[in-house]
């Protein structure tokens, strides 16, 4: 069933009619985004002249709507969870402002600005040498891969993001560097300690046989 009318800012269909200092405005229950709004005067100036002004432009500040304040923390508390250096969260805050304000992105509904999220986080880990994959991303916030490459591959595209190319052993060494195990350390008995090279060689050709394997299948069906 259609809605007669969808907010921009959300896509979602609970559109009301909200009165706001006496002045008729249809806004978004959702999100909180304002449809249309009502004219105010604000200075005796502007009564004299009998000169209306939007409510919106008589304010002096404007203000994020909602829906991208919790953008904005979702993201925060993905790289929180991901334990991601400070650049990659401020390079996810902006790629997400960003996508948030293109045009192509303004009917998106809110399940869908959840996988911008990860978008987000995603490319900044990429652009940052931050070892994540998609699955774990689409994993975290509980969203469709398909979704989510389709709506990656549109930021590439609408945003001109430039993503290095992964090298599978560089992503394996910037991953398994992170085990405290690999690394010298006193909290780490002897014999519980191994070497970084052996592990970053077996690891790489786990992943490059477990590839392999994949393709063959996909190819059978």
């Amino acid at each position: 069933m259609s809605c007669p009318q969808k907010c921009p800012e959300c896509g979602s269909c609970e559109i009301v009619d909200s009165t706001h200092y006496s002045e008729s405005h249809v806004v978004c229950s959702d999100c909180g985004f304002v449809l249309s709004e009502g004219l105010i005067t604000t200075t005796i100036s502007e009564e004299a002249n009998l000169h209306e002004v939007k409510y919106t432009k008589s304010t002096e500040h404007e203000h994020p709507s909602k829906s991208k304040i919790r953008g904005f923390t979702r993201i925060r508390d993905l790289c929180r969870i991901l334990r991601t250096v400070p650049i990659v969260e401020e390079t996810a805050l902006c790629l997400y402002e960003k996508a948030y304000d293109h045009p192509v992105y303004h009917a998106l509904h809110l399940d869908k600005k959840e996988v911008m999220v990860g978008c987000s986080v995603y490319i900044a880990c990429r652009q940052n040498n931050w070892p994540v994959t998609i699955g774990t991303v689409c994993s975290l916030l509980n969203a469709d891969q398909s979704l989510f490459s389709k709506l990656y591959l549109s930021f590439l595209k609408e945003l001109e993001i430039d993503i290095p190319a992964v090298d599978l052993a560089d992503l394996v060494k910037l991953h398994c560097g992170s085990f405290l195990m690999l690394q010298s350390s006193t909290s780490v008995p002897p014999k519980f300690a191994e070497d970084k090279l052996k592990v970053v060689e077996r690891t790489v050709q786990i992943v490059e046989l477990a590839s392999e394997t994949w393709s063959d299948r996909t190819s059978q069906r």
